[in-house]
């Protein structure tokens, strides 16, 4: 599996490292180190007036990002063998998504805050637009206070589509969860638009209500039943009625989960449409790691 890993010069990288190799099998595993070296060219503007302070500077921030690559290379190497570093030069969010897609990655691992609160205010935060427009697997990482060999607790967003199915299979070869001890919770939550309660008979909605819990049951029986068949067998289910994203964050905070694991969008479009991601709303506002994952392009639609 390739990985990339972007880093930045501020965070230590030991934590970073700690959750990824939790989560991860890295034995076997290629892992990128990148630093995206930002240049705004108002800065670049008033660098170059300070006589050879721009070369200084160039220069002193490549140094620290040797450094830093050392030290997180020397973090992975007890787990990963393979690992590589690379700068670019250019915005962060898109060089990012720019090598993952041009170099194949299946997986890209961002720790989320390294940019300050007016940064993401006039930027927008690197980690979410990665998630949105990211290819492949984008995993936020938010270490834990306690290192462990392997997540202990699991949630597997399902909604019966090929996405989420996808999603599923591909979590469970990604992850440490394929004949292991983690307990995986399929979760799906019934959502009726507050539209549609104010402006239809009771009845109806009742009926609707009862018709999509069922539905939710089926989906949550087919996902229950690809997981077994992967060597997945500590999986409970459970459903919910409400907000997708609230439900899948309250349950994320009252297991604990060390890992919530989602596709990329709900059923329909114009859900994505109207409500906003879901699975974007659940990675920047879960209290733990959250992957999520999209279909390659080419894919099959009855993957």
């Amino acid at each position: 599996m390739k990985v990339l890993l972007p880093i930045d010069l501020v965070h230590p990288v030991k934590p970073t490292v700690n959750e990824l190799a939790s989560l991860l099998s890295l034995e076997e595993a290629e892992v990128l180190l990148l630093y995206v070296k930002e240049e705004l060219p108002a800065y670049e503007n008033v660098l170059e007036i300070q006589a050879d302070f721009s070369e200084d500077w160039v220069h002193e921030v490549e140094k620290r990002a040797q450094v830093v690559f050392a030290d997180a290379t020397s973090q992975l190497l007890p787990y990963c063998t393979h690992v590589h570093t690379e700068i670019v030069v250019g915005p962060a969010a898109l060089m990012i998504e720019t090598v993952a897609r041009d170099e194949n990655f299946e997986l890209t691992a961002l720790t989320p805050g390294s940019h300050s609160a007016v940064e993401s205010f006039f930027l927008g935060s690197v980690s979410s637009k990665v998630v949105k427009h990211g290819p492949a697997t984008v995993l936020i990482l938010r270490p834990r206070a306690e290192t462990v060999a392997q997540p202990k607790h699991v949630i597997m967003c399902i909604d019966g589509s090929t996405q989420s199915h996808y999603a599923t299979k591909q979590a469970a070869k990604q992850f440490k969860l394929q004949s292991s001890d983690t307990k995986i919770t399929l979760i799906h939550v019934v959502s009726v638009a507050d539209v549609m309660k104010l402006i239809s008979p009771v009845e109806y909605i009742s009926l609707v209500e009862s018709n999509l819990l069922l539905q939710g049951e089926t989906f949550l029986a087919d996902g229950k039943r690809i997981l077994s068949e992967l060597g997945c067998n500590q999986v409970e289910c459970v459903i919910k009625e409400g907000d997708p994203a609230t439900e899948i964050i309250n349950l994320a905070k009252t297991l604990p989960a060390d890992l919530v694991v989602t596709g990329a969008q709900g059923r329909t479009a114009v859900q994505h449409f109207l409500l906003g991601s879901v699975s974007h709303r659940i990675a920047m506002h879960a209290p733990c790691s959250t992957a999520v994952i999209k279909l390659p392009h080419d894919s099959p639609s009855d993957l």
